[in-house]
Parts: structure tokens; C-alpha cells; sequence
């Protein structure tokens, strides 16, 4: 009986094995994903070797590697002439340095984060080997930082060259003794140098000869030379100790401290016709890579030009200009040549007039129409009103003015025919205004105001108010509008001390943009009020104006004029409607950091975190 039961218990144990391992069939079990990066099992030449005489480097992993992208991060330094060959063969990568070594010289070969694994792109962070051809192993560096002089935004994937020179025309003229290039935060690290007294640039090097070529590149540099040096500092143990001996520990101190280079565009003479349209009958747009202001002339040649046959209309910077051509028999052509006069300069810095012909075509949307001359007068017919626009909108600022705009030059502005009214009570009634035409845009008139807060106003304009250059007419315009409550805005008073120099206060937008909101020159500490501000959060950034001209200046390398410094406050600025936000800033004398701290984002990151770390505890 016993048997039985021995055998019945077998049957049954196998059966249930027998099916469950059927029902996991298919189903395996997913093992943990791969996130470490690849490891190094061996490098010829080993870390720190010295008397390495081979030309190639071979460095094998733990699993097979990709270098997708490793030729715009790696670096050699001391660079070599040719371009270093990489390749992977297996699991080893192999960079072939592509020419004989220098004697007795230590090489750094960064591959920042160049190498990842083939599976799962874990990359191998910060990898750096370095070795020597000779006996004597230099192991002194230069660390720091470059970033723009204009905004101190972090400047990643820019050269820094060392020279072991004194003259100031080397980077101009010969490749650098030694390299870098920074990483996205804007650091660098010119690692195993020798002791020595060098000169540090930064560059760009767009066109990848390692030199500066004005009006190509940005550059950035030290007004002084650089002498590095190590020192070990020790550190006794007493804590641990023999007969006749104490354990000594300690660290390298390396010099100098880290670095700040200020890169920026030198002013450059480079004006040129960039491009060139006809986008309408009426229009031929123009534009350059530089100011052609008071130096532009066009003159044309396949017609002659009658008095007022044209009407130049320039952008503010003054490198884009829109021609208005007012001749019916020039803007009929199909072809238009002209000849466009600007200045230029030679290789000596000589200015001389040089002149472009231009040739410039339009043809009308029409044209499969048989008879061009009755489409045209229909188009002219059917163009007998434009329509005029303002800047009105909801919410009108009470610091603004009205802008009138006709999408066509205006040669007449019956102001007779415009009125602007404010709602007393529940009537609207007319009241005074001044209107001024912009000084640079003769489509534009700017309309002032005293306006009150939260006030109804209305705007009418009889249509055949304006008259264009083109004899065309306005239509009618009605515009109702209220202006802002008080309320709705805030303002930023802020106390200013150690003021030593004249400086540019800049309120600016807390984006990418930096638009400036609102700007002040100040001489001297003091309290300066930022008012009408919508609610928004705000940076504010000071800009210390040497020359006092009221506008930021760059560099010039040749006359070793280092860019006009630029500071911001270290937090960001939130106003509130009808609430004044004060703020004290003792302006820095160096201040190199843009680390804006966000008192509202920082607490909202802190609620997220303790909101993720509760649900993870609830599970």
C-alpha cells in the first residue's frame, strides 16, 4: 500500500512539473539593463608609460565599443600635424597618430566621452591617456573655464591653445604647443605639460588650422602668462605610527587656480551684398552682412531714373534695406538691373567704393493670361484701399504709444480724419493726442497719450486718412481698447552699492532670448525703480561701461582690450501685480558665475522629489 502511494505521489509531482514548466515556456525572465560603460583591461602604451615609440595607440575593453562622433571631441597635446586615423578592431580601439613622435616629449590623448558600448551607448566618461616618449614623464596642467563675454553662457567644444612664446602675433601665425577643448559645461583641462611660461587663448577655429583668422573666428585670452607648478602638501598621520616612523599622507596642489577666458567676435570689416529678392513689383529688398548706412547707393541701368523714382527704407541696424520703386514704368519691367555702390575695404585696410550690378526679375502670378497689360490694370483697380493697423490689444500698457502702421510708405496723414476717444461714464468722449512720424520708417506714426489705468478709449480713422506713395488710400479703422487696471503691475526697486565705474543696469526676460525690458545708466549707488513690469519672472544683468558710449563693448586682441565685463544677479526676479520687489546688489568687482537661482523652480523640484519619494514608499 505504501508502494502505491509512493507511486501516486511521483505521478502527480511529475505532472504538475511537467505543466508548469509548459507554461513558462516563452516567457523568460528579463535580466537588469546594462548601465555600466565600458572598461578598460588593457592599453598599450600603459597609463603614464614612458619611453613609448610606436605611433599607435591601442587601448581594448571589456566588450565591443563605438566611437560614433569621437573625431570632434578627440584631442592630441601636443597636436599633431595630420589627422589622427580611429578605428575599432574587435574590442580594441586603436588611434593611429599618424606621424613619428616627438622625442622626450609627454602626450595627452582625451577622449571625453567618446566611447561607449555597443549594446546599450553607456559612455566612458572623461577618458584621458597619457604617456611620454621619453624617459621624463611632465605632469604639471592649466585648468579652467571659457565662456561668453557677452552672457557668460558656457562656450563647449572650443580650442584652447598654449604657447610657449612671448610674442603676441603666435596665434595669428603658428600652431599652439599645446591643446584643449572644453566640454559642455565650458571647462577644459590642458593636462602633462612641462614647467614652462606659456600664453592661453581660447579660440573657435572654424576653419580648423588652429590659428586665429579675424572675422572667422572668436577669440578669448589671458593679459597674462601663465607658469604652472605643482606642490605636495603632507599631511601627517599620528594616529598610526611605528618604533620609528610616522605615516605621512597627503595631496598635489596644483597652480594656478582655475581659469576664466571671455571669448568674443572682434569688430571686422566684412560688408558685402549678402542677398538679393523682387518679391513684389513695388519691392526689391536688399541685404548685407554689414551697417551700410550713409555708405549705400543703387543707380539703375536699364532704365533711366526719373526724380523721386524711388524710396529707401532701412532697417534699424541699417544692414537690410527695402526699396520702394514709385515709377509705374520701372516697376511694370519684368527685368530690373541696377548698380549697387557700398564701401569696401582692401587687404591694406584701404576703404574703396566697390559696386555690384544686379540683376533682378519678376514676373506676375498671372502670367498665363494672354494679355498682361488688362491683368495689371485689373490688380491696380482692385487696389484701391490698404488697410492700416495698430499695436492696440487687450490689456494696452499705459507706458506705450499707439502705433499706426500702413503696410506701404505714407506720403500724406489727413489728421483731421483721426480722433481719440476715452469712456467717461458710459459716453466716449474726444480728447487730445500728439502724433509723430517715425523717424525711420515712413509707414509707421506713433500716436501719445497720457493714458489712465483701467480706462476705456476708442480710435477711429476715416478711411482715405492716409495717402501712400502709390496714390492708394486707407481704409476705415475702429479700435476699442482698455488700458490696465494699476494693479497689474509690479515694479523692482533696486538698491545699488559699490558702483565705481559707469554701468548699464539691463532688466532682461527669463529666457533663452534675454530680451532687455527695460535698461538704465548709472553713475553712482543708489535706489533705480523698474516700474510698469508685467508679472514675470526677470533676470537683471549689469554691464560696466568703460568707455561710457551706453552699449557693451568687445574685445580687440591686437590692442589687448579685453571686452567689457558683464554681471548678473545671482537670482531671479519675480514680480507680482501691485507689489514692489526689493532687491540690494552690491555689484561684484569679478564675477564670472551665472548660476541664477530660481527660489520658486528650486521649491517646486523639492515638492516633485518628496511627492516621488512618498509614492515609492507606498509601494
Amino acid at each position: 500500500m505504501a508502494n502505491k502511494i509512493l507511486f501516486l505521489v511521483i505521478i502527480v509531482v511529475g505532472y504538475l512539473s511537467f505543466f508548469t514548466s509548459c507554461a513558462n515556456i516563452g516567457m523568460p525572465s528579463g535580466g537588469l539593463k546594462d548601465s555600466i560603460p565600458p572598461v578598460i583591461v588593457r592599453s598599450v602604451p600603459a597609463f603614464d608609460q614612458r619611453n613609448f615609440n610606436d605611433q599607435k595607440v591601442r587601448i581594448t575593453f571589456n566588450e565591443f565599443v563605438i566611437v560614433e562622433g569621437l573625431n570632434e571631441k578627440f584631442v592630441v597635446s601636443p597636436p599633431t600635424t595630420k589627422k589622427p586615423i580611429i578605428r575599432t578592431k574587435g574590442k580594441t580601439l586603436i588611434v593611429d597618430l599618424n606621424e613619428k613622435l616627438k622625442p622626450n616629449t609627454t602626450y595627452s590623448l582625451d577622449f571625453k566621452d567618446g566611447v561607449s558600448d555597443n549594446n546599450e551607448r553607456n559612455s566612458l566618461k572623461s577618458l584621458r591617456l597619457a604617456f611620454s616618449t621619453g624617459p621624463d614623464f611632465d605632469s604639471l596642467r592649466v585648468v579652467g573655464f571659457i565662456k561668453d563675454a557677452f552672457n557668460l553662457e558656457p562656450i563647449a567644444n572650443s580650442y584652447v591653445l598654449l604657447y610657449r612664446g612671448r610674442s603676441d602675433t603666435l596665434v595669428y601665425k603658428t600652431r599652439p604647443d599645446f591643446i584643449a577643448k572644453t566640454d559642455h559645461r565650458g571647462f577644459f583641462a590642458v593636462t602633462n605639460l612641462p614647467a614652462d611660461t606659456f600664453q592661453v587663448y581660447g579660440l573657435s577655429d572654424v576653419d580648423n588650422n588652429l590659428k586665429f583668422t579675424p572675422g572667422s573666428d572668436s577669440i578669448s585670452f589671458l593679459d597674462n602668462l601663465v607658469i604652472p607648478s605643482a606642490k605636495f602638501l603632507p599631511q601627517r598621520d599620528t594616529a598610526i605610527s611605528g618604533v620609528d616612523t610616522l605615516l605621512i599622507f597627503g595631496k598635489t596642489k596644483f597652480s594656478p587656480e582655475p581659469l576664466y577666458l571671455l571669448r568674443f567676435g572682434e569688430p571686422f570689416f566684412d560688408l558685402r551684398l549678402d542677398k538679393s529678392s523682387h518679391p513684389t513689383r513695388k519691392v526689391v529688398d536688399l541685404t548685407f552682412t554689414q551697417s551700410v548706412a550713409d555708405t549705400f547707393n543703387i543707380e539703375p541701368i536699364n532704365f533711366k531714373a526719373k526724380p523721386g523714382w524711388k524710396y529707401t527704407e532701412m532697417s534699424p541696424k541699417s544692414d537690410s534695406i527695402r526699396i520702394w520703386l514709385t515709377d509705374s514704368m520701372v516697376y511694370n519691367k519684368d527685368t530690373l538691373i541696377f548698380k549697387v555702390d557700398y564701401l569696401q575695404q582692401d587687404s591694406l585696410k584701404q576703404y574703396y567704393t566697390k559696386s555690384d550690378t544686379l540683376r533682378l526679375y519678376f514676373t506676375d502670378v498671372t502670367q498665363a493670361s494672354k494679355n498682361k497689360r488688362k491683368e495689371r490694370r485689373k490688380i491696380e483697380k482692385e487696389e484701391i484701399s490698404i488697410p492700416i493697423t495698430t499695436n492696440v490689444k487687450a490689456g494696452f500698457d499705459v507706458y506705450r504709444k499707439l502705433l499706426i502702421e500702413s503696410p506701404e510708405p505714407i506720403s500724406v496723414f489727413d489728421t483731421t480724419k483721426i480722433s481719440l476717444f476715452e469712456k467717461i461714464d458710459t459716453i466716449y468722449t474726444k480728447i487730445s493726442y500728439k502724433l509723430t512720424p517715425d523717424s525711420l520708417n515712413k509707414r509707421r506714426y506713433h500716436l501719445a497719450h497720457a493714458w489712465k489705468y483701467g480706462t476705456n478709449y476708442k480710435l477711429t480713422i476715416d478711411s482715405a486718412a492716409i495717402k501712400t506713395i502709390y496714390n492708394i488710400y486707407s481704409k476705415k479703422l475702429k479700435e476699442e481698447f482698455k488700458t490696465q487696471e494699476e494693479e497689474y503691475y509690479g515694479k523692482i526697486i533696486l538698491n545699488l552699492k559699490n558702483v565705481t565705474i559707469p554701468t548699464i543696469i539691463e532688466l532682461l526676460t527669463d529666457d533663452k532670448d534675454e530680451k532687455i525690458v527695460q535698461s538704465k545708466r548709472v553713475s553712482k549707488d543708489g535706489l533705480y525703480t523698474f516700474q510698469y513690469l508685467e508679472p514675470r519672472k526677470y533676470l537683471i544683468k549689469a554691464i560696466f561701461d568703460r568707455n561710457n558710449n551706453g552699449k557693451w563693448d568687445t574685445g580687440n586682441l591686437k590692442k589687448k582690450i579685453q571686452p567689457e565685463e558683464v554681471m548678473y544677479y545671482l537670482e531671479v526676479v519675480k514680480v507680482r501685480g501691485n507689489w514692489d520687489a526689493e532687491k540690494d546688489w552690491s555689484l561684484p568687482t569679478q564675477q564670472y558665475s551665472k548660476k541664477i537661482f530660481d527660489k520658486e523652480l528650486e521649491e517646486q523640484k523639492l515638492k516633485d522629489k518628496l511627492k516621488k519619494k512618498k509614492k515609492n514608499t507606498a509601494f
